[in-house]
């Protein structure tokens, strides 16, 4: 009984923010609509990334990242 108060107690992140977040499945699957960008981008935007859920303006601010690198040869 004391796990369950506890959980609600502390609101999870995207309800401090009032920003709904997703997962990396999600926002790949919805590339082309919500980004204007093919999934491939989205992939290439959390590369290297450890974290599973994003907002919306997270990931636009990602890709918008991704788009402006250099290439290295």
């Amino acid at each position: 009984m004391a796990v369950k108060k506890e959980a609600q107690s502390q609101p999870a992140k995207a309800e401090l923010t009032g920003r709904p977040e997703y997962t990396r499945e999600e926002l790949l699957a919805g590339a082309e609509t919500l980004f204007a960008v093919k999934p491939e981008v989205v992939t290439g935007a959390l590369f290297g990334s450890a974290k599973e859920t994003y907002s919306i303006e997270e990931m636009e601010r990602l890709i918008r990242q991704f788009q402006q690198r250099k290439v290295q040869r």
